[in-house]
């Protein structure tokens, strides 16, 4: 049984389904709002550039935008996946790295003075460092907190069943790895995942391109 651990992935759990793998997702993680979310609609009215690096982050950047009536906005965003939402909600990235990751966003930025960087509080300081030794001031805005959900047994019990668990986080690993003792294969969505994955004692599989396709192969590689 394979288990997707974000509990927002309909598409990819149905995609496994229907290669007639058995599949079931829990959500390790929840997140919440923090205090810093009420700012974010201020500072984009006089923003240079925004950045943002997580799903999360998009939908938090969408409800600031609109508050503020969508004025013009220039977002740079990591990934096709957090790229979308953001189109989705009628705020066009002007720039997406072509990897999903941190570092590739920074390597890629267009030329910028100034960048609010909208961040969770997990978010590590990849994009900051890679944009400052360019010489880009950098603002760091967190807008919500990452926490561990309280599991039912139910969801428990999906945990101990897994024979390969896919993993979108250092957080998701740590989570699971706190439920339970069982180290079953990890599909890992890119390299920090994977890290942290190996650091706790699961075989890895990482996906080869970070980014839901590459860790939907990855899934199929790790299956017995």
């Amino acid at each position: 049984m394979v288990l997707l651990t974000r509990g927002k992935d309909k598409a990819l759990l149905e995609r496994l389904r229907a290669l007639g793998v058995e599949a079931a997702e829990v959500a390790l993680l929840e997140q919440v709002d923090l205090p810093g979310l009420m700012e974010l609609p201020g500072r984009l009215l006089g923003a240079d550039w925004v950045a943002v690096t997580s799903k999360e982050g998009a939908r938090r950047l969408l409800w600031a935008w609109e508050r503020v009536g969508k004025p013009p906005l220039k977002v740079a965003a990591v990934g096709e996946g957090t790229g979308e939402v953001l189109r989705q909600g009628e705020l066009v990235p002007a720039y997406i790295s072509p990897r999903a990751t941190a570092r590739d966003l920074a390597l890629g930025f267009p030329q910028a003075e100034r960048v609010l960087f909208v961040a969770g509080d997990l978010a590590g300081e990849d994009l900051e460092e890679g944009l400052r030794a360019r010489g880009v001031e950098v603002e760091r805005l967190e807008v919500y907190a990452t926490r561990e959900r309280e599991l039912s047994p139910k969801e428990r019990a999906l945990l101990q069943g897994a024979q390969v668990v896919a993993f979108f986080s250092p957080s998701g690993v740590r989570a699971y790895a706190r439920w339970t003792e069982k180290r079953p294969k990890a599909a890992c969505i890119g390299p920090s995942t994977a890290e942290e994955a190996i650091r706790l004692g699961f075989p890895v599989w990482e996906a080869e391109e970070p980014g839901l396709e590459g860790l939907f192969q990855a899934i199929l590689r790790a299956l017995p």
